[in-house]
């Protein structure tokens, strides 16, 4: 198997060809890519004919972003006839989490405005759109806040605690995709705001 996974969503944006066992090659790109630099990014990544499977950070993400990256998955799986998969950034952050007892407690966040941002974990079981006074009231009930994703500073302050530790993308990679459900269905943009 060789997947190629774009995640042009998150603050550590990435393009790799991954295998069973190990990411074959990887390239750390700035989410803001232009359209015109995706495919040669790609290509220094992959061969487009070695590839079996694509998996895509769907969201949430930058408008633009989120679109050139789901267009591009979805053109690339129909142009080779290859299954893709949609994966929600909340998952990806779960999965390198260092230990069950870390899924268990943790809070996914991530901010999409100065004044709004989403959570999910405990009582948040999808990713939900809450504002920073609500963010401020939740963190004020609880005696520790265990969080990972992705805030802007004003968001961030909000917290009394560090982001918890994560493992490395390159170790969790594959056995992650191993475990996504790929099929030949097109994939969509996720902004949780029912755009």
């Amino acid at each position: 198997m060789k997947c190629l996974f774009l995640d042009l969503a998150s603050h550590d944006a990435l393009i790799a060809c991954v295998g069973e066992k190990s990411v074959l090659s990887a390239k750390s790109v700035h989410a803001r890519i232009g359209d015109h630099e995706l495919i040669p990014i790609v290509q220094t990544v992959c061969n487009f004919d070695d590839l079996d499977r694509i998996a895509c950070i769907v969201g949430p993400g930058g408008f633009t972003s989120l679109r050139v990256a789901v267009t591009f998955a979805n053109v690339l799986a129909d142009q080779l006839g290859i299954e893709s998969a949609g994966v929600h950034l909340s998952e990806f952050y779960f999965v390198r989490a260092e230990s069950r007892k870390q899924k268990a407690e943790m809070f996914w966040l991530h901010s999409t405005k100065k004044d709004q941002l989403f959570i999910r974990g405990g009582e948040f079981q999808q990713p939900t759109l809450i504002s920073s006074e609500d963010l401020f009231a939740f963190c004020s009930q609880l005696s520790a806040f265990p969080w990972c994703g992705e805030l802007i500073p004003e968001h961030r302050a909000l917290i009394n605690s560090d982001p918890i530790e994560l493992k490395p993308i390159e170790e969790i990679l594959p056995e992650f995709l191993a475990v996504q459900t790929f099929d030949k269905e097109l994939l969509t943009p996720w902004y949780g705001r029912g755009w």
